[in-house]
């Protein structure tokens, strides 16, 4: 049985989300986009579950930045929970090998979703310490200048 360690789970987090980050450096309305996206996997995957998140990485194939988000999460995901196959929840059959009760029963289905629960409240506190808050613009209501 593996532990785990909520530090373990917290640098593996800022690790791939610094690198996911990276891939849109410079470009503020992409990382605005990805960032908005981190921070809704939690109530998206609390609401629907890790199979329908699984699914949305598919349908916004036409939204990339957001995608990245979701298969970033899923491979973190995967190299905390199945660190010699993490392809179990990333690779080609990932849901189908989610939907499947006789590789994945329900309980370890829903300690699978606990663990994911915990990642994804660790990228959105990663978000808001990794991607950079909009400045306020300097506004006067001084018609002069």
């Amino acid at each position: 049985m593996l532990t785990y360690d909520s530090r373990s789970i917290s640098a593996k987090v800022y690790e791939k989300l610094s690198q996911l980050k990276q891939t849109v450096d410079g470009d503020k309305d992409a990382q605005k986009e990805q960032k908005t996206q981190i921070v809704e996997l939690y109530t998206y995957a609390a609401t629907w579950g890790l199979l329908r998140l699984k699914a949305e990485e598919y349908a916004l194939e036409n939204k990339l930045n957001k995608q990245n988000v979701i298969k970033c999460f899923f491979e973190t995901l995967g190299e905390l929970v199945y660190p010699d196959n993490p392809d179990f929840i990333v690779g080609r059959n990932a849901l189908q090998n989610l939907s499947n009760q006789q590789q994945l029963g329900s309980s370890a289905y829903l300690g699978l979703t606990g663990i994911a629960l915990q990642v994804a409240r660790e990228f959105a506190f990663w978000a808001e310490a990794l991607y950079p808050k909009e400045k306020p613009t300097n506004r006067t209501n001084n018609p002069e200048s």
